[in-house]
């Protein structure tokens, strides 16, 4: 175990890809089950920073996160990547971050349907009040590229299933428009962060297209 270490998580190669480029000094950390960590640091005196991929969905997701917090005992784990906005304020490369996570695809099915079972993880106020406060400074944004549009930062519920959505119009697209009015942002791998660490520790956040929209997510626990 190592002490100090911020883990970050990512679905997809590309948003791994991002991440490792801010990176520096990198070396290479291999868990006991074979699971891959590049740790480097994002400046000289930064912490350590360790970063891996889970590929997508919410299993694959909870194990990876456990396995990263057995590994390294860390300081926080993110999940860094790409999430599917789901209101049309939300523009393309916005950033959301959760205030809590659904896991939608919880469910009864009964003879006149379905009725929802949700699951519900909150992030604990002393992290949400220090994401509104970064999202103040703006600090954060000065590292991206001069031709970027400033983004927006977002904050609401992220609804986390087992499908990529690619829909406005499908069952599931109907199923979250009825039951969860107040999500702004849609993905396969947050209720699996959520399910992995304790509900005090919870952060999270997003940026991907859906119907031409896009936003940032970063879940993660502190």
């Amino acid at each position: 175990m190592t002490e100090g270490h911020v883990v970050i998580l990512t679905a997809l190669n590309l948003e791994y890809d991002e991440v490792r480029a801010g990176l520096r000094d990198l070396t290479t950390r291999v868990h006991p089950s074979g699971t891959r960590f590049e740790v480097g640091r994002l400046y000289p005196a930064g912490c350590p920073v360790a970063l891996a991929l889970t590929g997508m969905g919410n299993l694959a997701s909870a194990a990876l996160t456990e396995r990263a917090i057995a590994h390294f005992s860390p300081a926080a784990v993110i999940f860094a990547g790409v999430a599917g906005a789901l209101r049309p304020d939300i523009s393309l490369g916005d950033v959301v971050v959760a205030t809590h996570v659904y896991a939608y695809h919880g469910a009864t099915s009964k003879d006149d349907g379905a009725r929802a079972r949700p699951r519900v993880w909150e992030v604990a106020h002393s992290i949400d009040q220090t994401a509104r406060q970064v999202a103040r400074a703006g600090a954060w944004a000065r590292s991206l590229r001069a031709d970027d549009m400033p983004p927006r930062v977002h904050f609401g519920p992220i609804a986390a299933g087992e499908r990529v959505l690619d829909s406005a119009i499908s069952a599931d697209a109907r199923w979250i428009q009825e039951h969860y009015t107040d999500a702004l942002a849609i993905e396969m791998e947050g209720a699996g962060v959520a399910q992995a660490k304790p509900p005090e520790r919870l952060a999270a956040g997003g940026r991907h297209p859906r119907h031409q929209r896009s936003c940032r997510r970063y879940e993660g626990g502190f």
